[in-house]
């Protein structure tokens, strides 16, 4: 059991590492093809207008569901700007036309939908609100860079970190493993050291 503890130990950083690779180069080819990156079908994104208060509000982040394909009328999504579709967007379903499934939302703060926003494809929604954040939503508005969607970046941050805290315990480990067998190797050519001079001792006799 303990041999079987001792490899997954081992094993440990390098996916840490490897985990904190992937990361980067999913977050990276996202941000390449101008997608949304995201893991396990969850995505994050950042609000800046005030259109959706008090359901949500500017500053918050919140959380989409990139894999949920089922809508209803009431439904949060967050969709892509028909006319601009770098452009997300995060609004209310009011209406989904029933024989060709176009969407019409509207921001809970707004009094009416805007042109863009009614009966357009639902090929444009990028996923369905399940949550938001205000605390996450302060701490990326501080240290907002490069686009870079802080949560993934303190992620990457974290994995890097114990792959390394890891891989000095390993190497710290191996140290000990060679001197201790450096130790036993000395031990047993001093024991058959000993040996020899007893039977030369004892030959002589």
């Amino acid at each position: 059991m303990k041999k079987i503890l001792l490899k997954i130990i081992n094993i440990l950083p390098y996916v840490f590492v490897a985990m904190a690779m992937f990361l980067i180069v999913h977050l990276g080819l996202s941000l390449k093809k101008e997608q949304i990156p995201s893991v396990f079908n969850r995505a994050i994104l950042y609000v800046i207008t005030p259109s959706m208060e008090d359901s949500i509000m500017t500053g918050d982040i919140i959380f989409v569901n990139v894999g949920d394909f089922e809508y209803d009328e009431e439904d949060i999504i967050s969709f892509r700007k028909p006319d601009q579709q770098e452009v997300i967007i995060t609004h209310r379903i009011s209406r989904i036309d029933p024989i060709t499934g176009l969407i019409t939302t509207k921001g809970d703060n707004n009094p009416y939908s805007e042109t863009w926003e009614i009966n357009f494809s639902p090929d444009l929604i990028v996923g369905k609100y399940i949550g938001k954040s205000s605390i996450l939503g302060s701490v990326y508005e501080v240290l907002f860079i490069n686009s870079l969607n802080i949560v993934f970046l303190l992620m990457i941050i974290i994995f890097m970190l114990i792959g390394v805290f890891e891989i000095k315990n390993i190497v710290k480990l191996l140290t000990l493993k060679k001197q201790t067998e450096f130790e036993e190797e000395k031990q047993k050519m001093i024991e058959e050291e000993k040996r020899k001079l007893l039977e030369e001792m004892k030959d002589k006799e």
